[in-house]
């Protein structure tokens, strides 16, 4: 009988050994990854039945320019905007009354027109699901936007610009500052009152936004019946009285 003969079967008896002890541990491995499995599925489905349900806090918006007023509910996404919309009428002259020894006209129109193209950039990145809510913020910018700012500008931007460009082109008054030269337009009068009524209400608006902004949401609280504890009545003193007898 040779070495061989003997030295295998005893290596195959270990390396039998040693692959069941392997086996027993990756059978083990398997039955704890099920137990943390099954921890982990159950913690989210507590988290998710149990998770604090909240209600946003209702805002009522009176819009400008006389258009009435709306109750809803901001949601994150209205507050956002409403937030860029804040911080771009705050830093244009749009919202600011407007100065007459300052500010020149020409630009307020153009800073009314790139606040257009701003509001238009935010409303077509509103998800759908949010326009799907009524209202919400998208009835608020139109309202301001269709029914506020436009009917000024049809009325005064087109007459002002022809008139404007004609006047600073006009040799005559190459020496003269802008603020000058605009207070010659026929209709300087009327147009400057009608365009501080409408910083004034941008201004309004821009508060309006800021307000929208802050809304925020309150963990709803589930309504328990409270046992209210019956309050002691005071004796009264003819009662004390007899008791003392």
């Amino acid at each position: 009988m040779g070495i061989s003969a003997i030295i295998l079967p005893k290596m195959i008896k270990e390396y039998s050994f040693f692959l069941s002890c392997f086996f027993q541990l990756i059978k083990l491995f398997t039955f704890l990854d099920g137990i943390f499995l099954t921890l982990v599925v159950l913690l989210i489905i507590r988290l998710i039945t149990h998770r604090k349900k909240y209600r946003v806090c209702s805002v009522k918006i009176n819009l400008p320019f006389s258009l009435g007023n709306i109750t809803y509910e901001p949601t994150e996404i209205d507050r956002i905007v409403a937030w860029k919309l804040y911080t771009q009428l705050k830093t244009r002259k749009a919202a600011l009354i407007f100065d007459e020894n300052y500010d020149v006209i020409d630009k307020i129109y153009d800073s009314l027109y790139e606040l257009f193209q701003i509001n238009r950039d935010l409303l077509m990145n509103l998800p759908l699901y949010e326009i799907e809510r009524q209202p919400n913020i998208s009835d608020l910018i139109f309202r301001v936007l269709n029914d506020g700012i436009r009917p000024h500008l049809t009325k005064w931007q087109l007459d002002f610009h022809k008139w404007w460009d004609n006047a600073v082109n006009n040799p005559d008054n190459k020496d003269k500052n802008p603020q000058d030269i605009q207070k010659c337009y026929p209709k300087y009068t009327e147009l400057i009152k009608e365009l501080k009524g409408m910083n004034l209400e941008l201004n309004k608006y821009a508060e309006d936004l800021l307000n929208i902004a802050k809304t925020s949401p309150h963990a709803i609280q589930k309504s328990k019946d409270k046992i209210k504890k019956p309050i002691p009545i005071q004796p009264s003193s003819e009662l004390e009285k007899t008791n003392r007898k």
